[in-house]
C-alpha cells in the first residue's frame, strides 16, 4: 500500500491507474477509522480494481477547540487500510491542502440551508470545499459515504450533480454497535457514562421512524417528540431533530421517503443518527 501525502503525486498516481483502464473507488474520511470506515472500503473493493482513502482532519469543518481535540491516530489508519486491503492511502498536511492565499469555497446553498444548516452554513461549506478538492485531486469513478449524516450526504450528492464531477456517488447503509449506536470517530471520546446515555439517540429515531411507518403525518408533532424522548436522558442535549421529505429536506414535501433526523450533544460532543423509511401514503 502506498501512502501519499502530496496533492499532485496523488493525482499523477490516479491518473496513471487510469491510464491503465482501471476505475478507481475513493473513501474521504477524517481518520481515526472504525468499522464503519471498513465498510466503506468494503463496499468499494468490490466495485473497483483500485481503492484510494483520504484521512485529512478538515480545519474548515470544525470549531478551532473541536479541531484541536478531534482524535487523530495515523500509524493505526495505516494498520486497518493495509489489512483492508486498500491500494493508496493520501494523507496530506493541512498546508498541502490550504496553501498560503487560498481564498476558494464551494457552497450547495439551498440544501445546506435545511435543516440545522441555515446555523452551521459554515461548517457544511467546509465539507464541500474539502470534498470538491479531494475529487478534483484523488479523480475516482466512484466515491463512498455512509448513510449516518443524511443532510451531508444529500449535499454532497448536490454538488457532485451541480458541478458535472464524473463520479457516481456511493451511499453505504450506517454500521452501528450491538446497542444500536451508529459507529463514529466521536464515539472515542465519550466517557462510559455518555456512551451508555448515547443510546437514547438510535432508540428514539427508531421510535418516530415507527411512527411515520404506522402513518403519522404530522410532521412537527414528530420532531417534538423526537426531541423529548432523547432530552428525557439527563446527558443528552438535542441540537436539532427533524422530520422531513428524505429528497428535498422540506417538511412540507410529501414523497416515497421520510429522513428521521438528529444531532445531539452527549457530553458535548456532537453526535448525528437518522432512519430513511418509506412514507404511508
Amino acid at each position: 500500500m502506498r501512502v501519499i501525502k502530496n496533492p499532485k503525486e496523488m493525482t499523477k498516481a490516479s491518473r496513471e491507474t487510469r491510464a491503465k483502464g482501471k476505475t478507481i473507488g475513493f473513501v474521504p474520511t477524517l481518520g481515526y477509522l472504525h468499522d464503519g470506515h471498513k465498510a466503506l472500503i468494503s463496499a468499494a473493493k468490490k466495485e473497483n480494481d483500485v481503492v484510494i482513502v483520504s484521512r485529512f482532519v478538515n480545519p474548515l469543518q470544525f470549531r478551532a477547540k473541536a479541531f484541536a481535540v478531534y482524535p487523530r491516530d495515523e500509524k493505526m489508519d495505516i494498520a486497518i487500510c493495509r489489512d483492508a486491503g486498500v491500494d493508496c492511502l493520501f494523507s496530506p498536511s493541512t498546508e498541502a491542502m490550504y496553501p498560503e492565499g487560498f481564498d476558494t469555497s464551494v457552497e450547495v446553498e439551498d440544501l445546506t440551508g435545511r435543516l440545522e444548516g441555515a446555523r452551521i452554513r459554515w461548517h457544511y461549506r467546509g465539507v464541500t470545499t474539502v470534498v470538491a478538492k479531494l475529487f478534483n485531486i484523488v479523480q475516482p469513478d466512484r466515491a463512498y459515504f455512509g448513510k449516518k449524516d443524511a443532510h451531508q450526504l444529500a449535499i454532497l450528492k448536490r454538488m457532485t450533480d451541480d458541478l458535472n464531477f464524473p463520479i457516481r456517488i456511493v451511499s453505504v447503509a450506517t454500521r452501528r454497535a450491538g446497542d444500536g449506536l451508529a459507529l463514529s470517530s466521536r464515539n472515542s471520546m465519550l466517557t462510559p457514562e455518555e456512551r451508555v446515555a448515547a443510546v437514547v439517540i438510535p432508540r428514539s429515531v427508531k421510535a418516530v421512524a415507527q411512527m411515520v411507518k404506522s402513518g403519522n403525518r404530522d410532521r412537527a408533532g414528530m420532531s417534538k417528540t423526537l426531541r423529548a424522548m432523547i432530552e428525557k436522558e439527563p446527558n443528552a442535549k438535542v441540537d436539532f431533530a427533524a422530520v422531513v421529505d428524505a429528497e428535498t429536506l422540506r417538511d412540507d414535501v410529501y414523497g416515497a421517503s421520510t429522513l428521521v433526523y438528529t444531532a445531539v450533544f452527549v457530553g458535548g460532543k456532537r453526535l448525528t443518527d437518522n432512519m430513511v423509511v418509506k412514507s404511508k401514503t
